[in-house]
């Protein structure tokens, strides 16, 4: 057994966005307008507790024209109250922010980096592929960055450079391709819950995997599709339970804080084991290759 640092995990709700759903899964019905989770998550250690991710800026609550300017308020509209602040979400389990010793960003996007200043004296860890890129990304990949939610000079800063075992049972796993310095969360034998893939927007919703097709925003869409066939085969190893970014449905399906993350049923890893098969076809069972 996997010796982990890693006692409980907990889903933090960071309220909704409304955007096209083609930005979900490339290609699906454009035009039409879906609501879909900001999530992030908790993870309670021997070592202390971590964030992954930090969801929307709060800001946006009273002003997201104000906060995010009006094309990204337009394209992605945020539906947050008070309750959905970070501060307010590790709150529910009687924290505040000097517990937070270290927050893990899967990428330096608005809907998961835009708490990040409410963690002042914790550790930041990002790929160091991101931070670069953030620095001076390509014109068409800057709309969902906002300078205010990252640039913090003052933080301490800790730069992945592919994967790491960053903690016993809390591994980092690059998944470029939504952006070039993406990054995913393996969890080893978590106890009462398993293995545990926080998936990041390397994997945006259950379709992505049954359909073996990314989401339309990325800055690589082959290292996009790569990356979660890798996702894939990991749960499949790992007989995992797989958190998807932005899945409104299965978001609905999981416990939030101040309740624990539990061992997923058979019906909740579905997507991922029809995944395996879509797209491996016939030659998933390694008894039809020899």
């Amino acid at each position: 057994m996997v010796n982990t640092v890693v006692k409980k995990v907990y889903i933090l709700d960071g309220g909704e966005l409304e955007l096209d759903a083609s930005v979900m899964v490339s290609g699906d019905r454009p035009g039409q307008r879906i609501r879909i989770p900001v999530q992030y998550f908790l993870l309670e250690t021997t070592r202390g507790f971590v964030l992954i991710d930090t969801g929307n800026d709060p800001d946006v609550i009273d002003d997201p024209e104000g906060t995010w300017g009006i094309p990204l308020a337009s394209a992605a509209t945020p539906i947050m109250e008070k309750r959905n602040h970070p501060l307010e979400q590790i709150k529910l389990l009687g924290l505040n922010a000097s517990d937070i010793k270290m927050v893990v960003y899967t990428h330096l996007h608005h809907d998961h980096c835009g708490g990040a200043r409410f963690f002042p004296e914790a550790l930041h860890v990002v790929q160091k592929a991101e931070y670069r890129w953030v620095s001076a990304p390509d014109g068409f990949s800057t709309f969902p960055y906002q300078k205010s939610d990252y640039d913090h000079p003052n933080f301490n800063w800790n730069l992945a450079e592919g994967d790491w075992c960053i903690l016993p049972g809390v591994h980092l796993i690059s998944t470029p391709g939504h952006t070039p310095g993406h990054q995913s969360i393996a969890l080893w034998d978590v106890p009462d819950v398993g293995s545990v893939i926080l998936a990041g927007d390397a994997v945006n919703c259950q379709n992505n995997v049954a359909w073996d097709t990314p989401g339309g925003i990325t800055s690589d869409a082959t290292s996009a599709a790569m990356s979660m066939h890798r996702l894939t085969a990991l749960a499949n190893v790992m007989d995992a339970n797989m958190l998807v970014s932005h899945d409104m449905g299965f978001f609905e399906t999981l416990p939030k804080a101040p309740d624990a993350l539990t061992r997923f049923s058979a019906e909740q890893k579905a997507f991922w084991k029809h995944g395996v098969q879509t797209v491996y076809r016939g030659i998933s069972d390694p008894a039809n290759l020899i």
